[in-house]
């Protein structure tokens, strides 16, 4: 039998799970590989985590825990500092409305959903840095960078399920 104190610190070590898993993939997304031109293209790893635990469960994935994670990543990618975040809250408040559509159905409607969810916000995010840089800046790599988070974002679901099926135990 566990003592009170381990039992209020697995629930807590619990709640810090998505948290913790987000700000991970925000300090993966900054990592360099020595790929030349990978950070262009690069999946956005945080916004599948945002988009999941916002259907998932909402109440450890809070609106001001999205802003501070959008803007932890903007100052450690160096994008104009909030665009992120603007672009992470869009996300949560579509996928908030939009949750009681994902929950229950098959795996294949919540990747619809996410594919046209982070379409939006990778147009949001590249209209705001054209608008920001005051210059045109060519889709092509929003368009690949878009391609490759929706093709990889079953591999990533899978994760967060493990992660989700962790907390629920």
């Amino acid at each position: 039998m566990k003592s009170a104190f381990v039992q209020r610190m697995d629930l807590w070590a619990r709640h810090l799970m998505p948290a913790a898993t987000t700000l991970f993939l925000v300090l993966l997304s900054a990592v360099p590989l020595g790929i030349p031109g990978y950070a262009q293209v690069a999946p956005s790893l945080t916004l599948m985590s945002v988009f999941y635990w916002a259907v998932y469960r909402p109440d450890l994935m809070p609106p001001s825990l999205v802003f501070l994670v959008g803007l932890a990543e903007d100052l450690l990618n160096g994008y104009p500092f909030g665009l992120t975040a603007i672009v992470f809250l869009g996300v949560y408040g579509i996928t908030g409305t939009q949750r009681p559509t994902f929950l229950s159905k098959p795996f294949f409607i919540v990747w619809g959903g996410f594919v046209v969810i982070s379409f939006g916000a990778f147009l949001l995010g590249w209209m705001l840095m054209s608008v920001f840089t005051l210059s045109w800046i060519f889709p092509d790599t929003v368009l690949f960078r878009f391609g490759l988070t929706a093709t990889l974002f079953p591999a990533a679901a899978w994760i967060f399920v493990r992660i989700h099926r962790y907390l629920v135990r």
